[in-house]
């Protein structure tokens, strides 16, 4: 969510005036609850509104996201439960055992009202009736939600129409992007790249041009890691990825190793291989090897997650000071001949909640992550409580937060958080307006570029007939020209024959039943 100036903290407990009416079915199975709240005034407007006069109990299942649990007197808890008129049973597991620990808990007949996950709820659960659609629920006591949660997040928790979980957004809908040494740019008079050939350009005047300053021929223009990954942007100028990104494409679900846009970015690379202008071991690089390239200031561009973009102008400034280094975060530049969306693909979920038919108050259930989306909510699930981890300057508003303490309300952030990227939250916390100004670029460009990725929100695939393997030979070889294109052509057909046929029919079948 974008937010442009942050309200004050409001102190009285939050109340809703929402229409007092019963949830009806409308073919979203949206059960009525079964305790009926009591009518009670709103303080403001008078009306009638059905918020419960007593705490409703709410049984939660969460990870603990390896973060340390809080006890049952924390007062960041109490102040929720006052917050959001409820009495939170919060059971944490263990994050490494968590979805074991889960389903032992389900096999044995246990449900609680609400539980976290990743997805959407399995297969078996929702055949077997065990969730509660919300679609009625978040229309009638979700306005928050609804207004923050953007349409990527609603449609991977969605199946035939319902709405089977409460989705927070990820903070950046695209989970990679393109780094620059800005630097290097600006000593060699350069533009930032907006075309496949403008950035072939930029990488011939890296490689040429010596901008470490270092008088040696040294310069890394371009480089990746092993299992060609961390390259994604440059398929990404043809709108493609690799390894589990699926597409609707030509009226069959298809995974984009066999697109037929990949062509174009394999030889871009085999391009780069050929003039010396992309990291002579990119097949190879394991991750510390592939970091201390670029720490030590020879790699001029790589692909990287967007949250990092702070820590590589950390690093770099620490490790080169010298060269002045600067890192930013540019989009992804357009492919010769291609016109679709850039970038990579979208991962739009951080996490989820999923409310179970056993919930006896499911609308208590909505009003409670309602709030969470609310501006004083997201105000809390970040930075705490007022006058404990975070303080507002009477005179002008300004907020500061006690870093000193962040470490205590971790896991309001990894459990409680239902909001995607807030930027004067991130700001506040990040107390260094120089380097958000370079995060907010990156997450701004994460957030705005980028194509569906159809596998969110499908079953995961089984058995993916060998594809990993297979791809990453019959490209390495066209990539370092062992092979001609046309090879990777035969693989494509190749794999297609022994068995990926089949896969793709099966979840062409599930996408035309679940998601048309």
């Amino acid at each position: 969510m974008r937010q442009t100036k942050l309200i004050a903290i409001v102190c009285a407990i939050l109340v809703f005036a929402l229409v007092a009416s019963a949830c009806s079915s409308n073919g979203s199975n949206t059960q009525t609850p079964t305790n009926a709240p009591e009518q009670t005034k709103d303080n403001v407007s008078g009306q009638a509104t059905d918020a419960p006069a007593a705490p409703v109990k709410i049984k939660m299942v969460v990870s603990d996201h390896s973060v340390q649990a809080p006890g049952a007197d924390d007062p960041r808890i109490k102040y929720l439960e006052e917050k959001t008129n409820t009495d939170l049973d919060i059971e944490f597991l263990a994050h490494g055992t968590y979805l074991d620990q889960l389903k032992l808990q389900f096999a044995s007949g246990e449900f609680p009202d609400v539980y976290q996950s990743w997805s959407g709820p399995e297969l078996d659960l929702i055949e077997g009736g065990k969730i509660l659609a919300l679609n009625d629920l978040i229309d009638q006591y979700g306005p928050n939600l609804k207004a923050n949660i953007p349409q990527a997040a609603w449609d991977a928790v969605t199946v035939k129409g319902e709405i089977l979980a409460i989705p927070q957004p990820a903070l950046t809908q695209s989970g990679q992007v393109m780094f620059i040494r800005k630097d290097w740019l600006n000593k060699l008079n350069l533009q930032v790249p907006t075309t496949s050939d403008e950035l072939l350009e930029v990488l011939r005047a890296f490689r040429d041009g010596d901008p470490n300053g270092n008088g040696e021929p040294d310069e890394i223009p371009f480089s990746m890691r092993e299992n060609i990954s961390w390259g994604d942007n440059i398929f990404g100028m043809w709108g493609v990825g690799t390894a589990w990104t699926e597409y609707y494409h030509n009226d069959e679900v298809i995974l984009g190793n066999i697109h037929p846009n990949i062509l174009k970015p394999l030889e871009y690379i085999n391009a780069l291989w050929n003039e010396k202008l992309i990291d002579s071991e990119f097949l190879t690089n394991d991750r510390v090897r592939w970091e201390s390239k670029i720490r030590a200031g020879f790699v001029g561009v790589w692909g990287h997650a967007p949250a990092l973009v702070t820590q590589w102008n950390t690093d770099l400034r620490a490790s080169i000071a010298d060269q002045n280094p600067e890192v930013i975060v540019i989009p992804t530049p357009r492919g010769t001949g291609y016109d679709g969306p850039l970038g990579t693909r979208w991962s739009p979920i951080n996490k989820t909640f999923i409310v179970t038919k056993d919930a006896e108050n499911p609308e208590a259930i909505i009003r409670y992550f309602d709030w969470l989306m609310s501006e004083e909510g997201q105000i809390f699930a970040e930075l705490g409580i007022e006058g404990d981890t975070f303080f507002t300057a009477t005179s002008d508003g300004r907020i500061t937060f006690d870093a000193k303490k962040a470490e205590g309300i971790r896991w309001l952030d990894t459990v409680v958080r239902v909001h995607g990227y807030n930027p004067e939250m991130t700001r506040i916390k990040l107390g260094d307006d120089e380097m958000f100004a370079y995060l907010d670029e990156a997450y701004t460009i994460a957030n705005t570029e980028g194509f569906v990725n159809e596998a969110v929100g499908m079953p995961p695939i089984a058995d993916e007939r060998n594809m990993t393997t297979m791809f990453r030979e019959a490209a390495a070889k066209v990539l370092i020209g062992h092979a001609p294109l046309s090879d990777y052509e035969k693989f494509m057909a190749d794999w297609r024959a022994q068995g990926g046929d089949d896969l793709i029919k099966e979840r062409t079948a599930w996408y035309n039943e679940n998601r048309k």
